[in-house]
């Protein structure tokens, strides 16, 4: 069954993080629905039945919202948009890996595991999916009504979190994971760690109660403290990750 987080804000259980190659989708219900990401795929199928099982059809789907482009992410994307008609949205940095002008990469941290894992290649690839609509730091979407987009590069250079105001959530795709306690994203598949940790302390200085992550639980009620005090505990590692080594 759908979770209910907010009067307007469903976690699609039934494709919350399940296996490996998980990810929690989202679901945006006010004048019109929007799904924030798509999940792995093979699973377009379940999240549209949970999509009825809130008494919509699929064709109210108006948008699908892309945090980031890996494959746990806009696995299902293209069929839902041949499915729903929906527009898509999602960051200009990531928009050629999720339509396919650039090939996904695989773990890029370190080097070796990439290429070790070349035979696994289609674990981590997706059915390209044309973006239609382009969305940056600090733009608000036309509906729900309050939904501003924020660029959270690290994991990915487009990576973006949604900040519901009116509902007073962040959802934070993966610039964070909530699996086993709050924690910092797959280091294999994430770029810039060091730039994936300023983003965060950028949202730790949101007002916020609710957290959603692409994997794990949501974080309620003191999420904003919780946040802040694991930002002000990655500000030294990040000066350890800045610092330049030197020679003995």
């Amino acid at each position: 069954m759908p979770i209910l987080i907010t009067k307007h804000v469903y976690q699609l259980s039934s494709v919350s993080g399940a296996g490996l190659w998980g990810g929690n989708v989202f679901l945006l219900a006010d004048s019109c629905l929007n799904l924030v990401d798509a999940g792995y795929k093979g699973g377009a199928n379940r999240i549209l039945r949970e999509v009825r099982r809130l008494g919509y059809v699929p064709s109210d789907i108006a948008s699908i919202i892309v945090t980031h482009h890996h494959a746990d992410h806009v696995g299902n994307l293209a069929v839902l948009k041949g499915l729903t008609q929906a527009r898509v949205m999602a960051h200009p940095a990531d928009v050629p890996f999720i339509s396919g002008q650039v090939p996904r990469p695989g773990p890029v941290n370190p080097q070796w595991l990439n290429r070790a894992l070349v035979p696994f290649r289609r674990l981590w690839t997706a059915p390209p999916a044309e973006v239609d609509i382009l969305v940056d730091d600090g733009d608000e979407l036309p509906a729900p009504e309050g939904v501003r987009v924020l660029h959270t590069p690290g994991h990915t250079p487009g990576s973006i979190c949604l900040f519901l105001e009116r509902e007073r959530i962040v959802i934070a795709g993966d610039l964070l994971n909530n699996r086993l306690g709050l924690g910092l994203p797959s280091k294999a598949f994430t770029v810039d760690m060091v730039q994936d940790i300023r983003s965060i302390e950028k949202l730790a200085s949101l007002d916020f109660d609710i957290m959603c992550f692409g994997h794990g639980p949501p974080l309620v009620g003191s999420a904003r403290a919780t946040v802040l005090d694991f930002a002000k505990r990655l500000r030294g590692k990040r000066r350890g990750i800045d610092r330049p080594q030197t020679k003995g």
